[in-house]
């Protein structure tokens, strides 16, 4: 009962925000593959919000859905995902050194305050997410052996598609873990003038 709750409180929580959320298999990443969970998923990719009834209906009742949520402009929802604390320290001591310019200046505070300041994630493999409201600013991207610099070790972004969100499980092997939401703010929006990610980080 008390992860149903958590479950519906967190879902409404999202759609508060602007977000969009959707039915995922249970335990699992996948789209769900019942025919109302996957017109749930088109009317989502659409910017098309659950409604309460279908919120109560697919993830209350011991139900064990997961919770999806559209990325991209449609779902306005960005996410810089960290592979761990230590790259996140590695990364601020790296853009110290960057000039202050006014869009560094900028983008080393907003770097020194993510925990603070938007919605906070942490995967069931420990990776850091980061959320924001869509931007172009911010192309989907992972890291490339091929690239030049080591600047985007360890940083993913996705501006497309969709993520699993807290406060889902996953079945790994035979253990079971969580999407924590570490600070439930709103997704705050990513600064117009931070150019960083989309021409330096991933060129």
């Amino acid at each position: 009962m008390e992860n149903e709750l958590e479950m519906i409180q967190t879902l409404f929580g999202y759609q508060s925000f602007g977000l969009i959320p959707f039915p995922c298999a249970p335990f699992k990443e996948d789209i769900h593959n019942s025919s109302e969970g996957r017109l749930l998923y088109h009317k989502a990719l659409q910017g098309i919000q659950m409604k309460d009834e279908e919120i109560y209906k697919w993830f209350g009742e011991k139900k064990l859905d997961n919770c999806g949520l559209i990325l991209g402009s449609k779902g306005n929802l960005s996410v810089i995902e960290f592979e761990n604390d230590q790259i996140i320290q590695d990364f601020l001591k790296t853009i110290e050194n960057f000039e202050d310019s006014v869009s560094n200046i900028i983008f080393k505070n907003l770097m020194h305050n993510l925990y603070e300041s938007t919605t906070t994630v942490l995967t069931p493999e420990k990776k850091i997410q980061f959320w924001f409201e869509y931007s172009s600013k911010l192309p989907s991207s992972k890291p490339s052996k091929d690239q030049k610099t080591n600047l985007n070790k360890g940083i993913s972004i996705y501006s497309d598609g969709y993520i699993v969100a807290p406060p889902s499980f996953v079945r790994n092997n035979n253990f079971v873990d969580q999407f924590e939401l570490v600070n439930g703010k709103k997704p705050i929006l990513f600064p117009q003038e931070i150019d960083f990610f989309k021409n330096i980080l991933f060129v």
